[in-house]
């Protein structure tokens, strides 16, 4: 029962892990946290990212300066 137990928090740990944040920093200087790595979507010259309340949302990519992997 404890190997089963302490397996579950294993997983539950590095599905939590697997997300990551991402940090991005625009041009300007602004800049926005999102969960899991943003999404380029080439059709529209848009990244697509979710934020930490859970929505989405988008942002040019002309005005992206850099999009960083924050560390644990």
């Amino acid at each position: 029962m404890r190997l089963l137990s302490l397996t579950a928090v294993l997983c539950l740990m590095c599905s939590c892990q697997s997300a990551g944040s991402y940090k991005i920093t625009l041009k300007d200087g602004r800049q926005y946290l999102c969960k899991g790595k943003p999404e380029f979507v080439s059709k529209t010259g848009y990244y697509r990212y979710k934020t930490f309340q859970d929505r989405d949302a988008l942002l040019r990519a002309e005005e992206v300066l850099m999009i960083e992997e924050q560390g644990t």
